[in-house]
């Protein structure tokens, strides 16, 4: 009894997209520690992750794919049926797709060809990850997706067409837990604020105006994030679904 609560995900097999990606390592490892075994999604070209091999040093399985190139729904496709494939069916999913641009509506400079991309990776391909990672999903499965408050509150110039692809999705996940409630499976979705993870590299100005713009005045961590995602795939969640947890520092509220 005590090792199910230490590790409420044990023998479960969980697929995190992007895994190398902002608050993927975190996710990755959290996912781990509650006992899942895991198949991961990383960048082509790149050396692997080293969280990889400290996580199969810790005696977790990790089967590691390549992201597709070009990244479209027909390669998000193929992926997830290869991911299917290989480990058999799944019990958690973590969406974690994301490609953000910001430009003013009113831009003569606006990069059609990029929002049209944002809209492909965020939209697009996210649903196809999920809807054919559903299809082999063991029945009370768990599907989580990485969204964003701006999905909420659009607080920031520029950001109208990523807001609208992060309303796509939850969307999307609101009608889906409908569709696959009867299986018991959740759909739920995890909107991000500001995550240090998200933050490397950023302007001061900009981390100082993220932190005024949310409650605690503080960002938040990626292993913060991760806990929130690691409960909505445990045992624990089985009655959540169709919700959106704001991991934001009470920057929605």
């Amino acid at each position: 009894m005590y090792f199910e609560k230490a590790k409420p995900l044990a023998g479960k097999i969980a697929f995190l997209t992007s895994a190398d990606a902002g608050i993927g390592p975190a996710t990755a490892c959290a996912l781990a520690e509650s006992g899942a075994d895991l198949a991961v999604s990383v960048s082509a070209g790149r050396p692997e992750p080293g969280f990889i091999s400290v996580l199969r040093a810790r005696g977790t399985k990790v089967t590691v794919f390549q992201i597709p190139t070009p990244f479209n729904s027909e390669e998000c496709i193929r992926l997830v049926r290869r991911v299917i494939g290989a480990v058999g069916r799944l019990d958690v999913v973590v969406v974690n797709c994301e490609r953000k641009f910001q430009w003013q509506v009113d831009d003569l400079d606006l990069d059609e060809d990029a929002l049209e991309m944002q809209f492909a990776i965020n939209v697009r391909a996210s649903i196809a990850v999920i809807r054919t990672a559903i299809k082999g999903m063991n029945d009370h499965g768990r599907v989580i997706a990485i969204g964003s408050s701006v999905a909420d509150r659009v607080g920031t110039p520029g950001l109208a067409d990523y807001a609208a692809t992060r309303a796509a999705i939850v969307a999307f996940c609101k009608g889906a837990a409908h569709d696959v409630g009867p299986r018991g499976i959740t759909v739920n979705v995890v909107q991000l604020g500001a995550i240090d993870a998200l933050l490397h590299g950023a302007p001061e100005t900009q981390i100082e105006a993220e932190m005024e713009a949310n409650a605690m005045k503080r960002l938040g961590s990626a292993e913060e994030a991760a806990g929130a995602i690691t409960f909505l795939a445990s045992p624990a969640a089985s009655f959540i679904t169709g919700t959106i947890f704001n991991i934001d520092g009470g920057y929605s509220a």
